[in-house]
């Protein structure tokens, strides 16, 4: 079940786009002389990271999703151990780890 969306929110472009206030004030305080150009540039720079960002998460979803249909992890233990089911007790050593 997909997990609820708050109305207040932005998603995929709009979240980055939240930033090119703040990135056009930047641009212009280092790059007086450059005009318009940086600013319009990096608003559609930031628009396309937002969308390139919001397809390599829903193609992450889906394959996630396809490992657990298979009845694959998506991810194995550091020791390699088998798959962590969901509800088990797993035992940690308390011993203190080498930095």
């Amino acid at each position: 079940m997909a997990a609820e969306h708050p109305e207040w929110t932005r998603r995929g472009p709009g979240r980055f786009l939240l930033w090119w206030p703040f990135l056009s004030f930047v641009l212009m305080a280092v790059l007086p002389d450059a005009g318009i150009v940086p600013i319009v540039a990096s608003g559609a720079g930031l628009a396309l990271l937002g969308l390139v960002a919001r397809v390599a998460a829903r193609v992450l979803h889906r394959r996630i999703l396809l490992h657990r249909a298979a009845g694959r992890p998506a991810a194995l233990p550091e020791g390699g151990g088998g798959p962590v089911v969901p509800g088990t007790v797993v035992e940690v050593d308390p011993s203190p780890r080498a930095a």
